[in-house]
């Protein structure tokens, strides 16, 4: 199972209707689906309104995401101010060489503010140290400017969700983002192609960080 699901969010993948396999797995979770029309382009958007969250594809919004780009997004009540970067090693390496030969060839004496949020991150905010589990701490990297509230957020249960993500799905090389920002939890990767197995791994990692963060937050106010 896990080196089909790996095989599904690989960049191997055959492009199916993208549309179609939102609706269907939305449909078996008992969530509302509905196509957004705009001049452009179009897109979807899932409700899960007992959870609290929702799913958007569309057109990509960072430029380390080509064509179209996968969301997961839910507010929590926690502080606005508080930043939380999660991402493989490999990612954040790529996106720090984007980053500094953004930086250098417009030859800037600061980070470019034009930036997606999270890549500037990389340079600004300070890394959480995580030594347990094994496979975290090897192959990913945590950063925040809030070091207290990202040790609280990554509670047991968490953890363990994230431990079998990595040992599974969530390869190296695998373009997705995790953060925290404006009180705002959202997960970025690519929109294409889509599976079934996929959208179920990923609302299942997001499903947990929602849960210990909204927990975080209530601790802490």
């Amino acid at each position: 199972m896990f080196a089909s699901i790996k095989r599904l969010i690989g960049p191997g993948s055959a492009k199916g209707n993208e549309g179609e396999v939102l609706a269907a797995w939305a449909k078996s979770e008992g969530y509302s689906f509905k196509t957004v029309r705009e001049k452009v382009s179009g897109g979807y958007v899932v409700d899960a309104q007992d959870k609290g969250w929702r799913v958007e594809w569309g057109t990509s919004q960072r430029s380390y995401i080509k064509g179209k780009e996968l969301r997961f997004r839910c507010e929590s009540k926690l502080p606005p101010d508080v930043q939380i970067l999660l991402l493989t090693r490999v990612l954040a390496h790529t996106l720090e060489t984007e980053v500094f030969s953004s930086f250098t060839n417009a030859m800037q004496t600061q980070v470019d503010n034009t930036l997606p949020d999270e890549m500037r991150w990389l340079a600004m905010h300070s890394r959480v140290v995580l030594s347990e589990p094994p496979v975290l701490a090897r192959r990913f990297v945590i950063l925040s400017n809030a070091d207290e509230v990202a040790r609280k957020w990554l509670d047991d249960e968490l953890l363990a969700v994230l431990e079998d993500a990595a040992s599974s799905w969530w390869t190296d090389t695998l373009t997705l983002v995790l953060t925290v920002n404006r009180g705002r939890l959202t997960i970025r990767m690519p929109g294409q192609p889509l599976e079934d197995a996929q959208l179920r791994a990923i609302g299942k990692l997001f499903a947990q960080a929602a849960s210990s963060l909204r927990a975080t937050a209530l601790r802490i106010s």
